[in-house]
């Protein structure tokens, strides 16, 4: 094949075949992938239609999800067609060969093998394999139970392909998140995503001049937001004075702290340097370098530089892990400071923890969990690796009224509930107000317990996640107490983050 005159590809149009992102054209196209002759195969069709269906339906909710963004799944995970189609010969095969309707063998090949073999997040792979559970069981064939695949959507027991195809045209309910086990202000959170997209993409294509030259509006605006980031930017903690007061070296919690301290210390004197650099280049003392140039159009676009992120531990390997713009992470950043300076303050021992830690205000919060746990596997005896992380929910809302931290386990707070909200008065979790996308967890209890102590019985293990980009910035699972079944959480993506957007 020649190469295509790059005129042409300027003025040519891209098409790109990508699936729809709602569950009618979803599920009209995953029935076309069979025929008449496939319903005829089955000598057990009062099982075999409706069971194909209800696969189909599953493989337009995993295509249908994925537009929620981190809500619906940490990963755009590449399901396609053959993962039906395999499944559904399986169906068939196992209804064949088995006297008794393999539930549990379609659900595990479909939720472990086909498409869990893309999944590589297990919170991810409990949210395939509640919907087979949900859609998958012996209510979905039984007419007398009133099954529903979706609210207002019962599956068709019986009738040809086309009777089939038929029904899916008619009785599909209209496009919602409720549709995929989800509270209707998930689509809040999926247009405000959109919207910001979109308003960033305008902005970073509006100009504003180079880095070095002419744009003086740009040059301009970079140099107030530089003198004001100057301005508020914090001293270094003296570490030598620090350590000096330092009376049992091995302590968890102090070793948590004196990582802390030493990561917002090096926070600190590499935004002074290179602020300093870019002041000088910026008044013609040195020349603009490429990384000037890049924080030039961070501080423009108010965007937090990279460098920044990753000294903090919020870039990866997967990209970004913060979503917030500089302006809210410098804000961030000095209430961080300021609880660490109360925390190493000179009037009282560093082995004392605040009365309640502000948990999402850490750089790794994970240590300050695991520093709980290494202190109650110490004073009880048991090793670290049988310890797991219980958390009780109080009534607390203001901090302030909290003074001093429990005699067993701590107390942290700065917690937001994603997809569900906590309920103070029934101590559980309930359904979110309208609108109400991140309301505030009251002050958590957190305990070390062993393994056969957790609590496993009507709660719900909520993943708690450092920003709404979640995947990698999982922290630790919550068991919260629950009046429902947990598989409605499941599905409605319920967590908890540290840093909202």
């Amino acid at each position: 094949m020649q190469t295509v005159p790059e005129g042409i590809m300027q003025s040519s149009i891209k098409v790109a075949n990508e699936p729809p992102t709602d569950i009618k054209s979803n599920l009209r196209s995953a029935l076309s992938l069979f025929s008449q002759e496939t319903f005829e195969k089955s000598t057990k069709p009062v099982f075999h239609r409706p069971m194909l269906l209800g696969l189909c339906f599953f493989h337009a909710l995993c295509l249908g999800r994925r537009k929620f963004g981190f809500m619906g799944f940490s990963r755009q995970y590449p399901y396609n067609n053959g993962d039906l189609t395999v499944c559904a010969a399986v169906l068939q095969n196992y209804l064949e060969a088995n006297e008794q309707t393999p539930w549990q063998d379609v659900r595990y090949i479909a939720g472990e093998i086909m498409y869990g073999g893309h999944i590589t997040d297990p919170w991810d792979r409990r949210v395939t394999n509640t919907y087979l559970e949900v859609l998958l069981n012996p209510d979905l064939t039984d007419e007398k139970s009133r099954f529903q695949l979706a609210p207002g959507f019962a599956p068709l027991l019986e009738g040809s392909f086309e009777d089939y195809r038929q029904y899916i045209e008619v009785a599909s309910p209209p496009e919602s998140p409720i549709l995929f086990g989800m509270h209707p202000n998930a689509e809040i959170s999926l247009l405000i995503s959109l919207c910001n997209n979109l308003f960033f993409t305008i902005l970073s294509v509006s100009g504003g001049g180079g880095g070095g030259g002419g744009g003086g509006g740009k040059e301009e605006k970079v140099k107030s937001v530089l003198e004001g980031i100057e301005e508020l930017l914090r001293e270094e903690f003296n570490m030598v004075e620090i350590k000096l007061r330092i009376k049992n070296k091995g302590d968890p919690y102090l070793v948590f702290l004196l990582q802390e301290l030493e990561r917002m210390n090096l926070v600190l004197n590499t935004m002074k340097s290179q602020l300093t650099e870019l002041s000088l280049g910026l008044s013609g003392a040195l020349n603009i370098s490429d990384a000037m140039d890049a924080l030039i159009n961070s501080l423009y676009l108010n965007q937090v530089p990279p460098a920044w992120l990753k000294i903090c531990g919020q870039i990866g390997p997967t990209g970004t892990y913060n979503r917030k713009t500089l302006s809210a992470w410098y804000d961030d950043l000095q209430l961080r400071w300021k609880q660490l300076e109360d925390w190493s303050a000179p009037t009282k021992p560093l082995e004392e923890c605040p009365p309640s830690v502000w948990i999402s205000g850490t750089f790794n919060p994970m240590g300050y969990v695991t520093a709980c746990m290494q202190v109650t596997a110490r004073k009880e005896g048991y090793s670290l690796d049988e310890m797991r992380v219980q958390a009780e929910v109080t009534d607390v809302l203001d901090i302030s009224t909290v003074e001093v931290q429990p005699e067993r386990g701590t107390n942290i707070h700065g917690l937001f509930m994603e997809g569900a909200r906590w309920d103070i008065a029934s101590n559980c979790i309930a359904e979110s107000f309208p609108k109400e996308l991140h309301p505030v967890m009251p002050m958590i209890h957190v305990i070390a317990v062993t393994v056969d102590q957790l609590k496993t019985e009507g709660v719900y293990q909520c993943p708690i996640f450092m920003t709404t980009i979640h995947g990698p910035t999982f922290v630790f699972a919550a068991p919260l107490r629950t009046t429902v079944p947990a598989h409605k959480w499941i599905l409605a993506g319920v967590a908890m983050v540290m840093q909202p957007d």
